[in-house]
């Protein structure tokens, strides 16, 4: 079954169980590159060290929820 999800990315990711997701996903936004108006938005920190800390707080709960076949596909460039 696909499952499609959409909103918050922590939030989201909160809501799933360990193990539950056999592949992510996903293209975050560029650090400082647009700017979406969304309060607490990844992309608009005032660092790169504190972007790459908001990424690695989302892929920590990715790691969580995939299984241990699972995979991330991730397009992050500019």
């Amino acid at each position: 079954m696909l499952t499609i999800l959409q909103g918050d990315a922590l939030a989201m990711l909160r809501t799933l169980p360990d193990s539950s997701v056999q592949t992510c996903v996903t293209s975050p936004p560029y650090w400082q590159l647009r700017d979406y108006e969304v309060e607490g938005q990844i992309g608009m920190e005032p660092t790169p060290e504190e972007y790459v800390a908001a990424l690695v707080e989302v892929f920590r709960e990715v790691r969580r929820v995939l299984q241990d076949d699972g995979t991330l596909w991730l397009n992050l460039g500019d």
